[in-house]
């Protein structure tokens, strides 16, 4: 925290330092300046947000409210108790979240941002296994920035920020940090250091255990290098200095971390349209990304009086690679139909022993597209949604435009892992596979975005997943699953 103390003085210092050469009064500059700063492809905004005066300058005041409710069946497809076999039927959840933020700018100089969230999630299910049930405050963005400190083009920006990439595939989420971005007219480098400070939820008194002491060093560029055309590299160095325990050991259940790990990924992606006589469009997106180092890996027991222990422990290298590659097809017809198709691939691992051979990504990602649709919604299909390891996905969709600002779209992914395991990294569906078979199965989303107004909107969307023979018991079953989320901004 004094660490975190001195670098906001620092920056204020700048910021105050270049007040002379940077000052403005123009009201309508600095609320472009805020939507410029604020805006997220997540969240909605007012065209004109209620502010206040202050000292001379507006203080912008707003916020969002959400409800979202999810419903599968079956939420775990094979699951074990007390050694005896279970299968949940299904799973009804709730959640509400009011955020609440306010923008302050004296212009170029220095700007500043503060988001909080209420959260509450409900089990609407009593019968549910490992309920989700919770109430808690959640620290949202929170930083300090200075636009073209001393009249160059570099600037600058402090506390917890936010890391987006356009397709989630690298990094979607908010960090302690700090940050130095430098802007040319066709290029932008930004380089990061984030290590989390504290919690950011209410309910929980330290780091989560897989931030807790991880530093990270981030950098991203682009390129436009022709119009409708990007090129841009991604750098992520991780280095986790949390204690690795030993065998024998036992901690807190809610404190397990099975990996403490010295990782660097690395990798590039190109993206641009094509534009033909008649007015059709072709776009095309291609990412690729390594991974390279060394993890420290712990195998826990059984939960026992709220403890685990651990049974084994295990340092292997890691060298892994994926790539995410896909074209998109717009032709000048009514509705404005998308044809869309896509390939990923997450490197496996053949070997039990030796280095871990399996592609990673780097637990930043939400692996959210949207596919040229009004929203984002997950990429790798809603049911399953795979960190890419151990991984092929193909995917083949077509979407059409509605109304002014809404989007159907209808999405198919077929899913392969590259080496029978017993472990799909990272899915929010929790089943046994066989580690014999490599047939995931295939799945079908429909979704249905909704932005007709200007504070107000809604996302629909239905989902089958067909479950292939790498399923435990489960191969060829069928699970579905409803969503369905309504947000208003303020």
């Amino acid at each position: 925290m004094r660490a975190c103390r001195q670098w906001c003085a620092t920056l204020v210092a700048l910021a105050l330092t270049a007040l002379p050469a940077f000052a403005s009064d123009d009201d309508e500059e600095e609320e472009g300046l805020q939507q410029r700063l604020t805006e997220r492809e997540d969240k909605r905004r007012p065209l004109e947000p209620f502010s206040v005066p202050f000292h001379g300058h507006p203080l912008v005041l707003g916020g969002e409210y959400e409800i979202e409710t999810e419903w599968i069946r079956p939420a775990v497809l094979d699951d074990e108790v007390d050694g005896k076999a279970v299968r949940e039927p299904d799973r009804l959840t709730m959640a509400h979240q009011l955020q609440l933020e306010a923008f302050y700018s004296i212009g170029e100089p220095l700007s500043v941002f503060v988001q909080f969230q209420g959260v509450w999630e409900k089990d609407l299910l009593g019968r549910t296994f490992e309920g989700v049930s919770d109430t808690y405050l959640e620290r949202g963005e929170m930083w300090l920035y200075s636009e073209d400190v001393f009249g160059t083009d570099f600037s600058v920006d402090l506390g917890r920020l936010d890391f987006e990439d356009d397709r989630r595939w690298w990094w979607d989420e908010e960090l302690d940090a700090a940050r130095v971005i430098w802007e040319g007219e066709s290029m932008e480098l930004a380089v990061a250091l984030a290590y989390e400070l504290g919690s950011d939820r209410s309910d929980q008194s330290f780091v989560d255990p897989e931030q807790e002491r991880v530093l990270r060093w981030i950098g991203e560029f682009s390129w436009d290098f022709a119009d409708e055309h990007s090129f841009q590299l991604f750098l992520l160095h991780q280095d986790d200095h949390s204690p690795t325990q030993q065998v024998g050991d036992s901690v807190l259940r809610d404190r397990e971390d099975d990996s403490d790990a010295r990782l660097t990924w690395f990798g590039a992606r190109q993206t641009g349209i094509f534009s033909f006589a008649g007015g059709d469009l072709l776009g095309y997106w291609m990412d690729v990304g390594m991974v390279r180092g060394r993890d420290r890996m712990l195998d826990f027991g059984d939960v026992e009086s709220g403890r685990i222990e651990v049974e084994d422990r295990s340092t292997r290298d890691v060298e892994g690679w994926g790539l995410d590659v896909g074209v998109s097809w717009l032709p000048q017809l009514p509705f404005e139909p998308r044809l869309f198709a896509g390939y990923a691939y997450g490197s496996g691992d053949a070997t039990a022993g030796g280095d871990d051979r399996n592609y990673r990504q780097t637990g930043l990602q939400a692996n959210e597209a949207g596919f040229g649709g009004v929203d984002l919604f997950p990429s790798y299909g809603l049911l399953l949604q795979p960190e890419l390891s151990n991984l092929h996905v193909v995917t083949a969709g077509v979407g059409i435009s509605l109304f002014r600002a809404s989007s159907l779209d209808l999405v198919y992914h077929h899913y392969r892992q590259d080496e029978a395991s017993d472990e799909l990294r990272d899915s929010p569906l929790e089943a046994e596979l066989t580690g014999r078979s490599k047939r995931l199965g295939w799945g079908v989303d429909l979704v249905l975005a909704v932005e007709e107004w200007e504070r107000f909107e809604f996302d629909v969307a239905v989902s089958v997943l067909r479950t292939g023979s790498a399923f435990e018991n489960g191969a060829h079953d069928w699970v579905l699953g409803g969503f369905a989320a309504v947000r208003y901004a303020f």
